[in-house]
């Protein structure tokens, strides 16, 4: 007998994309704006902070509402690695 059903597998594959994915992003979207603000050092993250429940709120949506589970996995950690190249590039 299999320690966990694929359902459960699925659904703990979505939990993990949803908490990484989010952080991930939170985290290069901190970087680009760190780097593309004209502010100091403080007040950019400051800012970022403010904003960083919204790219979690997108990424726990979508990990629930995309099609697969390595989809959901996928997507916002692609998202994340373009946009910390573009703040790197900036």
């Amino acid at each position: 007998m299999p320690l966990f059903s694929a359902d459960t597998a699925r659904l703990c594959l979505r939990i993990l994309a949803a908490a990484l994915g989010g952080y991930a992003l939170c985290w290069a979207i901190f970087y680009l704006l760190c780097r593309w603000l004209p502010y100091e050092k403080a007040t950019a993250w400051y800012l970022t902070g403010q904003l960083a429940p919204l790219p979690f709120v997108g990424v726990l949506l979508w990990a629930f509402v995309s099609p697969s589970a390595w989809r959901a996995l996928g997507w916002p950690l692609l998202w994340a690695a373009a946009i910390a190249l573009i703040g790197r590039l900036a």
